[in-house]
């Protein structure tokens, strides 16, 4: 995307307008001494992009303030955003908006809600309501499925005073707020591009739909057991029926709800079952008889196979003796005798080996009779063992009153797993099967190792500012969101203890953070970095610069500036945008000769400043 602060415009309340101006694809420095307002531009920026709460100075700055604004240029379109101060410390909800980037030339008055106006600006960045904390992002102060703020991803245009001071390991601003703190890990991977939103929405799509395909399955056992308990109930009436003859005994069961049906309207059929079931109990018993005495006769050939084998061993000393032949005499009688019994012996082996017609043909029979036995007890179930009478005509027509009912209840009960219930599950398995997720483990390694290596081309840009640490090797902890550093060829990370390594690492790691976003091309982040007095490391709180003998402060703040210099041109040479704004204390001679650095408005020296004396 493209993004950069044109202005920052202070309407005063005595009717004069204060403005300062940056320039796109630069490094602007607003330099001067302490106490002039510098910082209090970071909190303004902060403030115009809708911040719930303030902590800029009531003193000298909002006691003069009546509105705040920016000017802003976003994907080669104007806006101007303005905000009225602070009142009594607590932030204002109105809004001045210009679609066109019209500055008032009095103090504005509030045409749009924070509401609109940040909804517009969200357009911008490409964040609607599908960028939001996907499923499983939740937390205390994160809502999973709420669209993902604006303000989260100003984590990564911002390098505070403090945060430059910082030495417990704090890469991010905000991260005193259990909000933001919440937010950092749960927008890292979208706003560095290594997560893309189409990806997360499929993987939430597969959720949803493994979801839905669980509560649908168990829908499917649940028909399926309700399916088994009305066929118990219904095979249960049609015994009823029958044992009171009240249904023909002979009705095979699908028939047999028709008759039920018939008898409700009526047409009552008396007749007896006891012929019927004698007859099915005699036919039963003659299966099972032939079904006992196929089983008989295959255990009987099972022995007499058995026996064939006994035999075979016995006339085994027949093929030793045909082996030893020429060693025996041998008579006429002996040649029959042992001709004679190796021909019993082949047909012996050749009995036993074969598998005769008759095996197959046996268990083919008792599978066909098995069948049959299973279908004439299914039959006999259905039928009474006895015929019964009802004790008078009430409980008569009280039964027929429960058979209507339950065939009633029968018909409108969805009793076996329905064609739609199927189909849908069907339809959900392959709408799973079509969605590709990329697996971003590979593209986030990959990530950490890239990040890695441009901090250490950064590391070689400023050479000898690192001291000691100048051939150390960077390394990205990925969990907790910040860079350390790795002696060579050891597992040991340093514990970084000067702030002026620690100004550098943060330096390293915000600049590290946009050259992955612009080449993982995501919208999300604006091309901008705002950092607050970078020197002050080497600043003692009166202003002072602390330099040693050889001047190695100068040299460490200027090999600073050479990196910011570095980094705008190369993005220049990329043909992609980016503007730093920096605040400091330095001599604007320390960066003159610098291309890409340029000077807002002076020194902040001698009454010039934020709200210059001669403004008051």
């Amino acid at each position: 995307m493209k993004y950069n602060i044109e202005r920052i415009i202070l309407w005063l309340k005595n009717g004069k307008k204060r403005e300062l101006e940056f320039k796109p694809n630069k490094v602007n420095v607003i330099t001067g001494d302490s106490n002039t307002g510098k910082t209090a531009i970071l909190e303004i920026i902060d403030y115009c992009f809708f911040s719930s709460k303030s902590t800029i100075s009531e003193s000298i700055i909002n006691e003069n303030v009546s509105w705040y604004g920016l000017k802003l240029n976003i994907n080669d379109k104007k806006y101007t955003i303005g905000r009225k101060s602070l009142f009594e410390g607590n932030v204002s909800s109105e809004y001045y908006f210009s679609s066109t980037g019209e500055v008032p030339i009095t103090i504005p008055e509030s045409n749009n809600t924070e509401e609109n106006i940040k909804s517009l600006i969200e357009t911008e960045f490409s964040i609607d309501k599908t960028v939001s904390f996907p499923t499983g992002y939740g937390s205390n102060n994160i809502k999973v499925g709420s669209k993902i703020s604006l303000r989260y991803f100003l984590m990564f245009n911002t390098i505070s005073q403090d945060l430059i001071t910082n030495s417990r390991g704090t890469f991010f601003d905000k991260q005193n707020e259990s909000r933001y703190r919440d937010a950092l890990p749960r927008i890292f991977d979208i706003a560095t591009g290594i997560e893309k939103i189409e990806n997360i929405l499929k993987k939430e799509k597969k959720v949803e739909l493994e979801k839905k395909l669980t509560k649908l399955k168990r829908k499917e056992s649940e028909i399926s057991k309700k399916s088994e308990y009305f066929e118990r109930e219904q095979k249960a009436l049609i015994k009823k029926a029958k044992e009171f003859s009240l249904i023909n005994p002979d009705t095979i069961e699908k028939e047999a709800i028709g008759e039920l049906n018939e008898v409700v309207n009526g047409a009552v059929i008396e007749t007896g079952t006891g012929i019927e079931r004698a007859k099915l109990e005699k036919e039963r018993n003659i299966v099972k008889r032939k079904i006992k005495n196929l089983k008989d006769f295959t255990n009987e050939y099972s022995i007499f196979k058995k026996n064939l084998i006994d035999v075979e061993d016995s006339l085994k000393p027949i093929s030793f003796i045909q082996r030893e032949a020429d060693k025996i005499i041998k008579t006429n009688n002996f040649k029959i005798l042992i001709s004679q019994l190796s021909t019993e012996l082949n047909e012996i082996k050749d009995a036993r080996k074969t598998k005769t017609p008759i095996d197959k043909q046996v268990l083919d029979e008792i599978s066909q009779l098995n069948s049959q036995l299973s279908s004439l007890e299914d039959k006999l179930e259905s039928l009474p063992k006895e015929n019964k009478i009802f004790e008078n005509e009430k409980k008569k027509y009280m039964f027929i009153g429960e058979v209507k009912a339950k065939i009633s209840l029968y018909s409108k009960s969805d009793t076996s797993p329905s064609t739609s219930v199927k189909e849908e599950i069907q339809k959900i398995e392959e709408e799973l099967k079509s969605i590709v997720i990329t697996n971003t483990e590979t593209k986030r390694e990959l990530t950490i190792k890239l990040i890695e290596e441009i901090i250490r081309e950064y590391m070689i840009t400023v050479d000898k500012a690192m001291e000691n640490y100048k051939d150390f090797l960077p390394v990205f902890d990925y969990k907790n969101k910040a860079l350390l550093l790795r002696k060579p060829k050891t597992t040991f990370y340093e514990n970084v203890g000067s702030s002026s390594n620690h100004m550098f690492l943060h330096l390293f790691f915000s600049l590290a953070m946009h050259e992955i976003i612009f080449k993982n091309e995501s919208p999300y982040v604006a091309p901008f970095l705002v950092i607050d007095q970078p020197s002050r490391p080497y600043y003692g709180d009166d202003g002072l610069r602390k330099l040693d003998e050889d001047h190695s402060d100068d040299y460490k703040i200027t090999q600073a500036f050479k990196l910011l210099d570095k980094f705008i041109q190369e993005r220049n040479n990329n043909n992609s945008e980016f503007q730093i704004i920096v605040f400091e204390h330095i001599s604007k001679n320390r960066f003159k000769n610098m291309e890409n650095i340029h000077l807002v408005d002076s020194e902040f020296k001698n009454g010039n400043a934020l709200i210059p004396t001669s403004m008051m």
